[in-house]
């Protein structure tokens, strides 16, 4: 019977996690959306500076969740392509990361 209520709990858990995530990524998508319509310089005033530390804060944070979801350990992870297009993601990340540095001293 512990084995029920365990494997109940960990379907619970399961079902939770796949209605909360892809919402949570959608919204997450969203507002990204929304800050690249910010650049609009018709509409709106802003510093380069602004832009490099608000995407750092950005880029900083998914790469906390990349960390927090265990996925910087490909023994982790059962595909190779995933592993590949995450490192990909975070290697891309960390370039534009260091180029909003460089641009921030000129």
């Amino acid at each position: 019977m512990d084995i029920q209520k365990r494997s109940k709990a960990y379907k619970h858990r399961e079902s939770r996690f796949n209605v909360l995530f892809p919402k949570r990524v959608k919204k997450s998508i969203e507002t990204i959306q929304s800050i690249k319509k910010l650049s609009n310089k018709t509409n709106y005033v802003y510093h380069s500076k602004q832009i490099y530390e608000g995407l750092s804060l950005i880029i900083n944070e998914l790469n906390s969740v990349f960390t927090t979801f265990g996925l910087d350990n490909n023994q982790d992870i059962s595909e190779q392509n995933i592993y590949s297009e995450i490192n990909d993601i975070k290697r891309e990340l960390t370039e534009l990361k260091i180029k909003m540095q460089h641009n921030e001293w000129r």
